[in-house]
């Protein structure tokens, strides 16, 4: 991984604490990231020249990155931000109203894969970089980890590494996962299915009456460990 030892010790150390909590370690801490990016953006960076070229390139954040700013009710901060964007949007539409002929509605039906006017709202999105840069530092501290830390110690809590993620790892390794992490990774699958097929039973009749255990929310679970957790 690139970066100083002492970076690197940085995030291995948030990496192992976040694993002490349940669900996804990785995307906790790319999403904290990413609030803490908008954070700093909204209320040290808005009038940076760097920073209002973006916006104007982009044309704001993605639809996900632009509500969570409105939630950080900072409305100074998304004003200027954003004067920026409508700023870039009325210069486009003023250049294509002033250079081209208003076209027919059979004619554009006719060029549906034409180029846009402008770029997709979100397109290019600085949050969006700088949690995909956050998360390949944690996916590589994970890798490193998981070649010197026994595996109880590394994923024997409540936290794990979302199926997504574990993924995107491989990647970075060359298309493997460390043996430890793919050891420990099988047992919470196999956790897992036990969890789900008890669920299944639950709602088969005949079985009804049996008391429920910690397969109540195995769906849920499932479906966070596959696909990551709600962002």
């Amino acid at each position: 991984m690139n970066g100083s030892p002492g970076r690197k010790s940085a995030l291995r150390f948030r990496l192992e604490e976040a694993l002490e909590e349940s669900g996804c370690a990785v995307c906790r801490l790319v999403e904290r990231d990413g609030r803490t990016r908008l954070d700093n953006l909204l209320y040290e960076l808005v009038n940076d020249p760097d920073v209002q070229q973006e916006m104007r390139h982009s044309l704001g954040f993605c639809n996900r990155h632009a509500h969570r700013m409105l939630k950080m009710r900072s409305g100074l901060g998304a004003a200027i931000l954003y004067r920026a964007v409508v700023r870039e949007l009325r210069e486009v539409l003023e250049d294509a109203s002033s250079s081209k002929p208003s076209s027919a509605l059979k004619t554009l039906l006719g060029h549906q894969d034409a180029k846009p006017l402008f770029v997709e709202p979100g397109t290019g999105c600085m949050i969006c970089a700088a949690e995909k840069e956050a998360e390949e530092s944690y996916l590589r501290a994970l890798l490193e980890t998981t070649e010197d830390t026994p595996p109880e110690e590394l994923l024997g809590g409540p936290g794990t590494v979302c199926a997504l993620h574990l993924s995107r790892a491989s990647a970075l390794a060359g298309g493997s996962l460390p043996d430890t992490l793919v050891g420990m990774v099988r047992t919470v699958l196999e956790g897992l299915q036990t969890d789900l097929e008890r669920y299944v039973r639950h709602n088969d009749y005949r079985f009804r009456d049996e008391p429920w255990g910690r397969e109540r929310d195995a769906p849920w679970r499932a479906v966070r460990w596959v696909a990551g957790e709600e962002r």
